[in-house]
């Protein structure tokens, strides 16, 4: 193998580990901060159950998630596949610095963002004509709103769920209405592009009500006590939608390394065929997986403890608002942007109870950094690449 092709190699592998794991530990507080901050579930065991179920997700369907990252915002019929291969590396490169930045500062950020940005400081740097302009307007314009969307959806739901979900009466049925609508969201989300719309949903709604049937029979037969029901039924919440998002994680996630790792081997080696996508998605996940175990603790506290205080029902509408709106924007073409989504159910359910539920001065610093995210990653990759073209 040519010097040039393992160095070319060794350095995808590297960039590739950096940003699966700092994607992995930035935004595990995507997924169980509203459990934890809820005092539900303790944090350790939710890190593990999201660590091990990111890695199933990635596995079983990270393949059936389009790559839209890599063929929706650069043309790359206008450049050599060197090239090609080089824009992808500081992309995930930038993408990955700024991650490490955020949780540096504990700030959760949208991962897709950040590569997306990475992408267009490498087309500034080339030829700013090969960036597909409007399809990053768009993408743009329609993550703008995903923070006042779920905002507003969460508020919303929190006026109309919140008492049945506190009231000892009536908090186990609308738990397992919640349950079988979070699940039924998630699992669409996860299969729709597999299987299509209709058998999506069809699959989906049989999932749910399983889930559903099956945890009203296993508290029922557990405890008649009122009080033990309630309690059984939030934890097999808690760790049913825990064991979703993080199979959604992984699906969603898994290719913004094994996608850009796929088309590396494939241009420079030759291999394109199943076995390499699966062992790459294996290799991503278990990526993501360990940055979660090993740091995902870092940006936790600010979603589940300083941005609001958090009861169960806001945990509940949390989900079910964020699962709402990732729908909205798949269903538009938009890439997850589930940070933005958690963020705004949480700020939405809190200010159903008051201004003063939300600590503004972390809605604050989160804006700030989210500013920054695409200015930050834009300049990270622009200079990365000519010191790239100089050094070449």
């Amino acid at each position: 193998m040519p010097e040039t092709i393992t160095v070319l190699l060794t350095c995808s592998l590297a960039i590739a580990v950096f940003l699966a794991w700092s994607a992995g530990s930035n935004n595990a507080a995507n997924i169980v901060a509203a459990v934890v901050g809820a005092k539900i579930i303790k944090l350790n065991k939710a890190l593990i159950i999201t660590s091990v179920f990111v890695v199933f997700g990635s596995v079983m369907l990270g393949s059936n998630v389009a790559w839209v990252l890599s063929t929706g915002i650069i043309d790359a019929r206008s450049m050599p596949t060197s090239l090609l291969t080089t824009g992808m590396l500081v992309a995930m490169f930038a993408a990955g610095s700024w991650v490490l930045t955020a949780s540096l500062l504990k700030v959760p950020v949208s991962v897709n963002e950040t590569v997306l940005a990475g992408l267009i400081g490498f087309g500034i740097s080339v030829n700013p004509s090969i960036i597909m302009w409007q399809q990053v307007i768009t993408i743009y314009v329609l993550r703008f709103f995903t923070i006042p969307l779920s905002g507003i959806i969460s508020f919303l739901i929190k006026k109309f769920l919140a008492n049945y979900l506190e009231d000892p009466e009536t908090t186990s049925p609308a738990t397992l209405l919640s349950l079988f609508l979070v699940s039924a969201l998630s699992t669409y989300l996860m299969l729709s592009k597999l299987l299509g719309a209709i058998l999506g949903i069809l699959t989906a709604l049989v999932l749910s009500t399983s889930l559903l049937v099956v945890s009203k029979v296993y508290v029922d037969e557990k405890s008649s006590n009122l009080y033990e029901k309630i309690y059984l039924h939030r934890k097999i919440f808690s760790v049913l939608i825990l064991t979703l998002m993080s199979l959604a994680y992984g699906a969603s996630h898994a290719g913004i390394t094994a996608g850009p790792l796929l088309m590396i081997l494939t241009n420079e080696l030759g291999f394109a065929n199943d076995d390499t996508l699966s062992i790459l998605l294996v290799f991503s996940g278990l990526l993501i997986s360990l940055g979660i175990i090993s740091w995902g603790r870092r940006v936790v506290g600010t979603l589940g403890e300083e941005l609001a205080t958090l009861n169960y029902s806001t945990a509940v509408i949390t989900y079910l608002s964020t699962s709402l709106t990732t729908l909205v924007l798949a269903e538009l073409g938009v890439p997850a942007a589930t940070t933005m989504a958690v963020t705004g159910s949480i700020v939405g359910a809190s200010l159903a109870e008051g201004y003063s539920a939300v600590n503004m001065r972390i809605v604050r610093k989160m804006l700030t950094v989210w500013a920054l995210t695409t200015p930050a990653c834009v300049v990270i990759s622009y200079i990365s690449y000519g010191l790239i073209a100089k050094i070449t």
